[in-house]
């Protein structure tokens, strides 16, 4: 049986310090677009994959300028509060909308296993 990780509270999310996939490599382009390569898996899953199915050894990734611009504060050194901060000053959004949009993103990239969360434990003791 799989063990849910327990729910988060909003301050705790907003504390959270979303990570790249350090297996993954990416660079900017010159018009502001970050490409980004996975490599193919390389256990005994993506070997049985490649007998069976065409899988090339790596495939891209592009992200837009606002998408790049979020790739880049993914670093462990960014919360997402500061990332809403600097959306909200760079792109002139109202918070809800800065938070809501960016929220979705870092979700978006989380499920694909471009990125992770790290959260202070600081954070997870003050329930």
């Amino acid at each position: 049986m799989l063990r849910r990780a327990p729910r988060l509270t909003r301050q705790q999310a907003l504390s959270a310090l979303p990570v790249r996939n350090l297996s993954l490599s990416s660079q900017r382009t010159e018009n502001g677009e970050t490409e980004i390569t996975i490599p193919r898996r390389e256990d005994w899953v993506g070997r049985l994959l490649v007998l069976i199915f065409f899988a090339p050894r790596e495939r891209k990734v592009i992200l837009e300028a606002i998408g790049s611009d979020i790739w880049e504060m993914c670093d462990g050194q960014h919360s997402v509060a500061q990332m809403v901060e600097a959306l909200m000053a760079k792109h002139k959004l109202n918070r809800r909308e800065a938070e809501a949009s960016l929220t979705e993103y870092l979700r978006r990239l989380g499920k694909r296993r471009l990125i992770a969360f790290a959260i202070p434990k600081a954070v997870l003791e003050r329930r």
